[in-house]
Parts: structure tokens; sequence; C-alpha cells
């Protein structure tokens, strides 16, 4: 199989759209990589799994630059009816890795990752330009890249694109490439209500990372998120969960060093799990030591 790319200006335009298996041999054949999983890529949009297309690869830089910016005038223009939307776009990653183009000449680069107008939009936010592409018929659970527009909507904390997204049918459930679910994405303060959406769309709280085997409890103690541990509580999430190191959500909060400003934040959420039942002498075990003194003292009303 070789790879197709187009220009919006090319008379080639026409709706694509693949199954998971075509895409998932693509992705994988252009990076050399295993399959390890076959439940991370979604199905297509209704009426077209049977379809044998290969993806087209959109390398139009001024396609890109609408999207990356957020131009919904000039993603109008592109995006007509019957132009292709689930395009593949290739994007430079957050992380750098070595690669070797020419025998003994290796280089540092960043890693190129597979992304699409509907996961761009998604992760910076752009609500009107996401919404305009769901109404043309984008994919909602489409992951070339390993993850769905949802995963990107919650790590970039836009509540409205989640909002959007799940409306449109997006599943609060599905597992990215590295084993997690939306729920584990929300890891900033700001997602706070990404996580009410996440649960009022039937998101299991107590859901698990594949690989660290960490609930949405054990992420939000991790990183010190209060109110994230509170909402979580409220709906169900269990206090004594072990991950794959053992720790229990408490011992997440405190088994890493802090910040000497973030140890309020993180006393807040021991504090938590302790008045929900938690057990505290259990847990000391893993703690830091000045993080050990603050939960101790004050959630114990110990005076040093």
């Amino acid at each position: 199989m070789t790879d197709r790319t187009f220009s919006f200006s090319s008379a080639t335009l026409c709706s694509h759209q693949l199954d998971e298996e075509k895409l998932d041999w693509w992705r994988h054949s252009r990076h050399g990589r295993p399959r390890q999983r076959e439940n991370y890529l979604c199905p297509m949009v209704r009426g077209c799994q049977n379809s044998h297309r290969e993806p087209l690869e959109c390398r139009d830089v001024l396609v890109q630059n609408a999207l990356f910016t957020g131009d919904l005038e000039m993603i109008q223009k592109y995006f007509t009816k019957g132009a292709a939307i689930n395009l593949i776009i290739e994007a430079k990653g957050d992380e750098l890795r070595w690669t070797s183009r020419k025998f003994g000449l290796w280089s540092l680069t960043y890693e190129q990752e597979l992304t699409t107008p509907l996961h761009i939009t998604a992760g910076r936010g752009y609500a009107d330009c996401l919404h305009y592409l769901l109404l043309r018929g984008a994919s909602v659970n489409f992951a070339p890249g390993g993850k769905t527009a949802l995963h990107e909507a919650c790590a970039a904390a836009s509540t409205d694109c989640v909002r959007l997204l799940l409306s449109f049918g997006a599943d609060p459930e599905a597992v990215s490439e590295d084993g997690c679910k939306p729920l584990h994405f929300c890891k900033s303060p700001d997602s706070i209500q990404c996580v009410q959406q996440l649960l009022q769309h039937g998101a299991n709280v107590n859901s698990r990372t594949e690989e660290e085997d960490n609930t949405a409890l054990h992420v939000a103690a991790q990183h010190g998120l209060a109110e994230h541990v509170r909402l979580l509580l409220r709906h169900g999430a269990e206090l004594e969960a072990k991950n794959e190191e053992g720790q229990t959500p408490l011992n997440a909060a405190c088994a890493q060093p802090h910040q000497p400003q973030d140890m309020e934040r993180y006393y807040r959420v021991c504090q938590l799990l302790v008045d929900s039942g938690t057990g505290l002498p259990i847990a000391l075990g893993s703690l830091q030591s000045g993080l050990v003194l603050l939960v101790y003292c004050k959630v114990r009303t110990i005076v040093h």
C-alpha cells in the first residue's frame, strides 16, 4: 500500500473513509510498529465500515494553518459539502526522539503524530470549528493517532468541545493507544467540568488505565485536584483501589515529592480521602516526609 496525499486545490476532492482494519494496518505499516491492540480505533461513520479505500493525507499548509488557528471562515471555505472531512494530517508532536534518515547519521527531531481536523480543533478548544466539522459528518470516534478527539478535548480541558463531542455520540469509554480513557486525560484544575460531562454521559468512574492500573481518582490525587477528588467520590469512586504499584489514591497523592507551594492543595486532597474513610496509617509508609507531617498533623490534629 502506498501513501496518498492531496491538496484541497486538487480536482480529486471527495469523501473517503476507512474501516478499522484498513486504517490500523496503514498506521502501523507506516511507522513500523507492531499491532498492539484492536480496541483503540473506534467505528467509522455508519454505512462506511465496508469501505476499503486508503485514507487521504492532507499536506496543504493553508488548510492546516486554518485548522491550527481556528479560522472558521477558511475552514468553511475548504470543507464544503462533499469535501473529505476525515483526513489524515501528520503533525509535529511534543516529544523529541533520535531518528536516522541516512546510514550512520542521526538527528534529534520531534516525533510526528497522526491527527485529523476534528482532533486539531478539539484539542485547541475551537468549539465553533469543531461544531462545523461535526455537522459536515466528521467521524467523532476516529483515532488515527491512537486517541479520539474526546481524549484531546479532555487533555485541553475544553468543556465546550467535550460537550459537543459527547452530544454527537463520542464514546466516553474510548481507549487510547496507551490504554487511557478520556477521564484519565482530565489532569488540570480547569478540566473539572469535563469530568462532570463524562460522568453524565456514562463514563465509568472506576475505569483503569491499562499500563499503570490507575483509576481517575488516582490521577486526580496524583495531580492534587481536590475538586476532581470530591466529584469522583460523589459518583462512587473506590477509595481503596490499588494500582500497579499497590498504591491507593491517598498513597498516590503523597508518594511523589511536591513543591512547597503545592503542599496545601495536596493536603486538601488527602483530607478529602481520609474524611471519606480511607486508612491514613496504611498510607503513611509511602508518603514523603514533608507531606506526612502536614497530613498527619492536620488530619489527626497532632501538634508538633
